[in-house]
């Protein structure tokens, strides 16, 4: 009884990791493209966009964010650690958090200095492609022995 438990979880593993792997990669590759771009051109052209703008865009990535976030981590983490045990952040997890946060601290300087500031942000693009899709900002993949995962992000 317990190892047929076992097989059926692994197939709907690997059934969902088929379905959802290209769709993830694509929705992170483009909330990174769209992320880096906005911000370019907030940077490069702040004074020219209405406030009304400004603040529908604002609101438009952080739903687009929260979106991507809740659909990271599809499978229960109950399902595959002990509730009693929680995870515990690594360096990976403060560095995404660190690089999500970057523009904040870098877009002023940037301003009416073009070309830097379409390298900056496309290098910045590339990170935030990586902490969401590499697993670096999913709780659940951390502090596990046998280096199972529970939502198969890496």
């Amino acid at each position: 009884m317990d190892e047929s438990v076992h097989e059926a979880l692994s197939f709907n593993e690997e059934v969902e990791k088929e379905q959802s792997g290209k769709r993830r990669t694509v929705i992170n590759a483009s909330l990174a493209v769209v992320l880096a771009g906005s911000y370019f051109v907030m940077s490069q052209w702040e004074d020219d966009i209405p406030l009304w703008a400004f603040l529908g865009f604002m609101m438009f990535g952080l739903g687009a964010a929260m979106w991507v976030g809740s659909h990271q981590g599809d499978v229960r983490p109950s399902y595959r650690q002990d509730p009693f045990n929680q995870p515990e952040p690594d360096k990976k997890y403060y560095f995404g958090i660190f690089l999500m946060f970057a523009p904040t601290f870098f877009q002023t300087f940037l301003e009416g200095h073009m070309v830097i500031a379409a390298i900056v942000f496309t290098l910045w693009g590339v990170g935030v492609f990586w902490a969401l899709n590499s697993g670096a900002m999913d709780m659940s993949t951390r502090g596990h022995e046998d280096g199972k995962q529970a939502s198969g992000d890496e």
